[in-house]
Parts: C-alpha cells; structure tokens; sequence
C-alpha cells in the first residue's frame, strides 16, 4: 500500500483523579492559545523501533437508573476489583442477570450486593466474556456513579473494538477495499478520541453519536478480517490523529467541515466530487410532510411565530448541502442552519442537509440527496471505489485528501495492561 511506518506513544495512564480532574475548566489553555503564532507545516521525525502503549478504548454502553436499569451477566466467575489507584482485588463474585444499580448509600451495587464503592472494575476470566442485557463484549466493564445513576462502560482493546465497529457500520457484501477503510477510520477516529477525552470517562459512545458497535455479539468474520489486514494503520495531519468522520452516502458530494459541528477546517474535510454512491438506496430521495407536523416541529424550538407560511433554501455549500434555510412565518422570518433544520424533522426520516423544499397546500414536498451529515468519507461512495479496483488507501486519501497513513504497530498486539495494572 506504499504505508509509512512509525512508532509513537498513546498513553493509557489516567488514574481515577480523573473523576475530579474532569471537572476543572482548562483554563489555562486560553493563554496558550492566546499566545500562538500560524506556522507552516513542520514534518516531524519519529524515532523507529520505540514501544507503543495504547490502552484500552473506552465505550459508553448506557446509564443504568431505576427506571431503565441495565443487567449484567458472566460466562462464569468475574473478579471485582476497586476503582482506586492502585486497583484492590475485593472478591470474586458471579453474575446472572444482575441488575446495576446504587445503594442507598451512594455505592455500586449487582443483584443487590453493596461494594461499598462508587467506581468498581469487573473483569472476567481469561477466555471469558462478559455480557450487558442480551450483548457479549469483550474487555472487561467499569461501573462508576454518575449522579443518581451508574455509567457502564466497556474497556476494550483496540483492534476487537475496531472489528466490532466496522461490523457494524457496513454491511458484509461492501467491497474488501471499502471495508478495511472503515477500519482505518475507525481506529483513527477512537485514537483521536482517546487523546481528546482522556480525562473524562468515556471516549466514544456505542452509537451514532460516535460508531456504532454492539460487542463481540455483533462481530462478524468480515469486520475482523478488515481489522487484521490494517492492524495498526491510522490517518495522521499534522502529526496528529485525524477524526475520521463518515457517513453513508454523500448524493454526488462529500460535504464541506461547516456541515458538522466539531469537525476542524482542515484539508481533510473541504469536500470532493463523489460519483461512486449511485447505488445506496439514499442516493436520492423524496418525501412530503404535512404543514402541522413541521409547524409544530419549528415552533416547539421557537422559529415560528404565529402560523408558518413558507420554508426556503437561503444558501448553499459546496456540493449543495443547505447552509441556511429560511423559515416565514405570519409575524416574521427566522433562520437556521441546514443541520439543525434536519435535526428538528427528525434525522432519521429526513435524510441528510442536502435538499430543495416547496410548499404544495398542506404539505411540504421535499427532494433530498444523501444520508448523513456528509463530512468525511461516503460508505457507499468507498463500496463503490473498492468495486472499481482501489485499494483501502487510495480510498482513504480520495475522501481525507491531505491525510497520511501510517503503520503505528503490526505484527502483535500493542502493549495493554491487565490485572492489578488497571487504571480507571
């Protein structure tokens, strides 16, 4: 693939001070920034053959609360270990539908024992995993209060994590090609959230809001095979780990950074012609909404003042996602974005930003392009690159033109710690 390797260092020390420490404002991050200077790019020269330590990616599965409690269960016994520095051996213990939950004291508590804690680690036996309601994962979980209720999250090594995410996030006829670039992207994505969130809790979430990914129960032998073959392989600008957005189908045309909110302006995300998603379901769309259901929609999130009269398209981006749209109503007219206007109708129905809207009598008729929010890499537009005979590669610097790809690590798994070497 003409891949660069290098070796570098992502941290995993991040002690249980980070439930304190999450909470301080960075403030002194104002008066760096303040002082900086543009510079030009610099390349930076990276030291062959050192050590690579990467945690474990840290997956939010849900909260667990008295209403919608979350159970737990094992394959046989789990150990529990404390949430303290210096992780403490509390008990071996068995799961069997275990319901998560707090006492009245404010500690952890599974089937109604009381660990006394409000952080615990469960880790099952070698070999063995460990299952949140119906779903298998791997790794192990840690429980931690979080108000008055308990936050579940996975800690899962990186490339089991990145098999589960591709194997959810694309279905198994996508091309070969296209499937080992979403793995890239996966695994360049949770790195880029790992360092940006490492003080929190959590680095992604098990959704998409972040990447879908449902345990070892959802991995299939696809998603681990595009794993095994860029074991190690991320995107890198300006030597620093790329967040590989994607979405499923672009209409035509990827869509420009300001599409997303929190996607950085940068080379990687101007947007580029894309011919390749012809045959995504999505590529183009049509629906009508009635005049009520969109007036109600608007004027709950307060765009519309008396009675709606008309919705228009005020202005475009690059490859025709809607930057702004109007919305008329009797006492006046308001404007929003074209992101938060497909927000309001309900992303699920309303498939992407890129769109023309009319008003027919009662209805709006609306002509859409696309599903998503249309940054980074088009799935469909990728299955169609990797049918035409391109490599994962070339894909990946079709749609993150800019990026570099490198090898981090290869042949084995990078350096995790297990045991009494846990730290939450």
């Amino acid at each position: 693939q003409g891949l660069k390797t290098v070796y570098f260092e992502v941290s995993g020390r991040t002690p249980v001070k980070r439930f304190m420490f999450a909470a301080i404002p960075p403030l002194m991050l104002v008066a760096i920034i303040s002082c900086a200077t543009v510079e030009r790019r610099v390349r930076v020269p990276v030291l062959s053959g050192e050590p690579l330590e990467i945690r474990h990616v840290r997956v939010l599965l849900g909260l667990s609360t008295e209403t919608q409690p979350i159970d737990i269960s094992s394959e046989g016994e789990v150990f529990v270990y404390s949430g303290e520095i210096v992780p403490q051996l509390q008990e071996e213990a068995s799961l069997d539908g275990a319901q998560v939950g707090l006492s009245r004291r404010g500690h952890i508590t599974t089937g109604g024992v009381d660990w006394g804690l409000p952080a615990i680690v469960i880790m099952p036996r070698e070999g063995e995993s460990i299952l949140v309601g119906s779903t298998v994962y791997p790794g192990y979980l840690v429980l931690s209060k979080r108000g008055k209720a308990v936050q579940v999250v996975n800690w899962v090594k990186m490339e089991p994590y990145v098999a589960g995410v591709v194997s959810s996030e694309v279905p198994a006829y996508f091309s070969r090609a296209s499937c080992e670039a979403q793995a890239v992207a996966a695994r360049t994505y949770a790195l880029a959230e790992m360092r940006r969130r490492r003080l929190l809790l959590y680095d992604v979430t098990d959704d998409q809001s972040s990447q879908v990914y449902r345990g070892s129960s959802g991995t299939r032998s696809y998603g681990v095979q595009a794993a095994r073959r860029t074991r190690g392989v991320v995107m890198v600008y300006d030597w620093k780990f790329l967040n590989a957005f994607y979405f499923s189908t672009c209409g035509g045309h990827t869509a420009p950074a300001s599409q997303l909110s929190g996607a950085p302006r940068i080379e990687p995300f101007e947007g580029v012609e894309c011919d390749y998603c012809k045959d995504s379901p999505k590529y183009k769309w049509a629906k009508t909404m009635p005049v009520a259901e969109v007036e109600e929609a608007l004027a709950v999130a307060g765009y519309v003042s008396g009675s709606l009269q008309d919705i228009k398209v005020a202005g475009t981006t690059k490859g025709g996602w809607a930057d702004l749209v109007e919305v008329v109503s009797t006492e006046g007219s308001r404007r929003l974005s074209g992101n938060a206007f497909r927000r309001l109708l309900g992303t699920s129905s309303f498939y992407s930003s890129k769109f023309d809207i009319r008003r027919s009598g009662d209805e709006f008729i609306i002509q859409g392009r696309g599903y998503g929010h249309g940054v980074g890499m088009c799935q469909w537009g990728a299955h169609g690159l990797g049918r035409a005979g391109r490599t994962y590669a070339e894909i990946l610097r079709y749609y993150y033109s800019g990026a570099e790809l490198v090898k981090i690590y290869s042949r084995t798994e990078p350096h995790t710690r297990r045991g009494l070497g846990i730290r939450i």
